[in-house]
């Protein structure tokens, strides 16, 4: 019998990640222009919006990870469908492509999403 600890860990990342994804383009415009207004280096605007950039990618990754890692999981248990590992796989890969980063949080939104209405049905027949 598989548990159901990867499942909840998709769902609460998938959501935590997707709202972050959705809204990091509108976060990292306000970034730069309070950093450029604030500041006249512009070398401290940048290596902040680098790092920025990186741990977004980071977490990009880790959702297409995290949807690989969990369809293997599940493929043979009935209670998991496949549809919120599929859309994690898409909402990392679309979210790699440079300003299409929102469109993967959407996605990943809904995986999570359906990752937490799959929860009902391992307490279910536990």
């Amino acid at each position: 019998m598989k548990t159901n600890t990867l499942a909840r860990v998709n769902a609460i990342f998938g959501l935590i990640s997707g709202i972050v994804l959705l809204l990091a383009p509108v976060v990292m415009f306000m970034i730069a222009v309070g950093a450029a207004a604030a500041t006249e280096d512009s070398d401290a605007t940048v290596g902040l919006l680098t790092i920025f950039s990186i741990i977004l990618s980071l977490v990009k990754i880790a959702i297409l990870v995290l949807g690989i890692v969990a369809i293997v999981y599940y493929k043979d248990d009935e209670r998991v469908t496949p549809a919120p590992s599929v859309l994690f796989i898409v909402g990392g890969a679309v979210g790699l492509i440079p300003f299409l980063g929102w469109v993967g949080g959407i996605l990943t939104i809904i995986g999570g999403s359906l990752y937490f209405g799959l929860l009902k049905k391992f307490e279910i027949q536990e």
